[in-house]
């Protein structure tokens, strides 16, 4: 062998020990139940953070993403094509899709990793609030509505009767209504709880709030979060300030403010626990992550105010909450 065959011989040992060290990346897939501006935020936070954690896209991790147009009928196809991918772990966005994940998802060995989730264990997702599923944990939205309702009585002060919009089919939703509810009563706040189960009926349902309450805090609700323009505008029209539990930047200004879990933050808790089960840790081992204060976002605007008869309170005037 001349030198020239032996050098290429040795490139060749050298790369194919190489490439024996080097594992395969990790293959992530991401099954959200539709495009949308916070399950997005939940979707970047989560690569995002993993990215920080050591998983680099291309080299230590490729994803897939896919989503089922809110249409609960695509909702299968989207898991059976995540399933498909033999992925090391499937990060799932939303209830109806983690529910539907516990049902669809036949091979038990792949862990599912929940986000953009209020209550996990009503959901029937995990057995309680102290341990995952054999398969499944994750990071949940549980509102705190005790302190977003005393956010809303500070920047409306007269803050008598507050209204928001439900799902009743939704089991997020009924969660979030009795929290909801629990909340206003140790506040001393009536609530005025409208339940709407298509988007379709959103306008006539906002207007049916005209003279009934004195601001609406909407709860995280997909079916609402999707049209929250359309519930804005008409909240606009009948002079009721409306507070979203969902940021959104485009809408700053038409709303009266923001309580709001990250949703960026929810995607990036969610990557810690898919960190820790691509390590070895048992989903079952690791309990639901349940947001802290750091992990909500406050925000209030005179513009959004002003569009409905009020203005910012003397205490407020100089707040950090005040957007610009």
């Amino acid at each position: 062998m001349n030198a020239r065959h032996l050098l290429g011989a040795i490139a060749l040992v050298l790369t194919s020990a190489v490439s024996a060290q080097t594992p395969a990346p990790k293959v992530i897939a991401i099954a959200s139940f539709g495009e949308h501006p916070a399950l997005n935020q939940v979707a970047e936070g989560f690569k995002a953070r993993l990215g920080q954690l050591g998983y680099v896209e291309g080299r230590q991790v490729s994803y897939d993403f896919m989503h089922a147009n809110f249409d609960r009928s695509l909702v299968p196809q989207v898991l059976q094509r995540a399933e498909a991918k033999k992925p090391d772990l499937i990060f799932a966005i939303t209830t109806p899709i983690n529910q539907a994940a516990v049902r669809g998802i036949k091979d038990k060995s792949i862990p599912i990793v929940f986000g953009s989730v209020v209550d996990p264990v009503a959901a029937g997702i995990v057995p309680d609030w102290q341990h995952g599923s054999a398969t499944s944990s994750g990071a949940t939205l549980l509102q705190d509505f005790e302190a977003s309702l005393a956010f809303v009585k500070q920047v409306v002060p007269t803050v008598k009767r507050v209204g928001t919009l439900y799902n009743p089919g939704e089991d997020n939703d009924k969660t979030n209504i009795d929290l909801f509810n629990k909340a206003a009563r140790k506040l001393g706040l009536e609530v005025v709880a409208v339940p709407v189960d298509n988007a379709n009926d959103l306008p006539q349902r906002v207007q049916s709030f005209a003279g009934k309450v004195d601001a609406i805090y909407q709860i995280q609700s997909n079916i609402v979060q999707t049209a929250i323009p359309v519930v804005a505008q008409v909240a606009r029209r009948i002079r009721v300030p409306l507070f979203n539990s969902v940021y959104s930047e485009p809408l700053k200004h038409q709303l009266a403010g923001f309580h709001a879990v990250s949703y960026a933050k929810n995607g990036e808790h969610a990557a810690d626990i898919a960190d820790r089960i691509l390590k070895g840790e048992k989903p079952a081992h690791i309990a639901p992550y349940v947001p802290k204060a750091s992990d909500f976002d406050s925000f209030f605007s005179a513009q959004g105010l002003q569009a409905v008869g009020l203005s910012v309170p003397a205490a407020l005037e100089q707040s950090p909450w005040l957007l610009k």
